[in-house]
């Protein structure tokens, strides 16, 4: 009996003994040791605000950022990058392999909608251990993130959309007709715009130093304000202009639009209109030029030549 039962307790102990090895090999074979290796890494973006323009007219309303990520263990690692940027597009590389100590910069592009909204916008860059030396990491993975402000800049944009081909003035010099500005803007705002008149052939010629106001033209425009809202819109407005020259050589020009603050424009993109000149007769923008003291030259000297001859028949009666 008490042999038995001391064949029972060796075969216990022998058991426990067993259990040991077991447990280790588990622990070898699991993705990563914590003894062994442990996963690690950091994400440094830059701190500097970038600027986007989310205006139609960008070719991408897209700006460019970069993060340095570094592997802070002792084994090569494969990281997998996460990017959010909310309302903002924000893609990159990923995954990225990096040996031991080692560390990658990475370009991160940040693109706005059209007409996004002018303010600041924060994204978030996340660099997460997936795999060390090829082993998936599993519950044990490390990340780090990093977060950098994007700030979409504010504008308004305004173009002529429609002027006449050809206009006609008599000797007053005057023109005057109706605009139709394109406008686009990611903010609502209030804006005057002023009108430009420029010589076309000097601005197509290649020369760079656009001939403004030719011919002695000055601006009498009233004003011209546009209340810019979110997206696209259309406004019209009043073109007036005036000119003391005698000249009758006919002129090319277009129609730009100058914002308050802005430079002079350097271009315009109104169509062509050509500018007809009449010594007599109605101009196509109202103008009579000559016509009416020639009406009124030929009504008193036609009154006169009646009171002359009422006279003359008085007498020989």
């Amino acid at each position: 009996m008490n042999a038995s039962r001391g064949n029972q307790g060796m075969h216990r102990m022998n058991n426990r003994v067993m259990i040991v090895p077991l447990l280790f090999l588990c622990l070898v074979s699991m993705p990563v040791q914590s003894s062994q290796v442990l996963p690690g890494v950091e994400i440094e973006c830059q701190d500097s605000a970038e600027h986007i323009d989310s205006s139609p007219s960008h070719p991408t309303r897209s700006t460019y950022f970069e993060c340095e990520v570094r592997n802070t263990s002792t084994a090569t690692e494969e990281i997998e990058m996460q990017y959010s940027g909310a309302e903002l597009s924000v893609i990159g590389p990923s995954p990225i392999i990096l040996g031991p100590g080692n560390s990658q910069t990475v370009t991160v592009q940040a693109r706005a909608p059209v007409h996004m909204e002018a303010g600041d916008y924060d994204s978030t860059i996340t660099a997460v251990v997936r795999r060390v030396q090829g082993v998936p990491t599993g519950a044990l993975a490390q990340s780090d993130s990093d977060e950098i402000t994007l700030t979409v800049d504010p504008y308004t944009n305004c173009d002529v959309f429609s002027t006449p081909d050809e206009i006609r003035i008599g000797s007053d010099r005057k023109i005057e007709f109706a605009v139709a500005l394109d406008c686009s803007s990611n903010l609502e705002d209030l804006v005057n715009v002023h009108f430009v008149l420029m010589e076309r052939g000097v601005v197509d010629s290649g020369d760079y130093g656009a001939k403004y106001w030719p011919d002695g033209f000055e601006d009498r425009s009233p004003l011209c304000e546009v209340t810019a809202e979110i997206g696209f819109s259309t406004h019209y407005c009043t073109f007036v202009a005036e000119s003391q020259s005698h000249s009758l050589s006919a002129l090319n020009v277009c129609l730009a639009i100058q914002l308050d603050g802005a430079k002079e424009p350097e271009f315009c993109s109104s169509n062509l209109i050509k500018i007809e000149k009449s010594l007599l007769g109605f101009g196509s923008t109202g103008s009579m030029g000559l016509l009416v003291p020639l009406i009124l030259a030929i009504l008193i000297l036609s009154s006169s030549i009646i009171v002359w001859k009422s006279r003359n028949r008085t007498r020989k009666i």
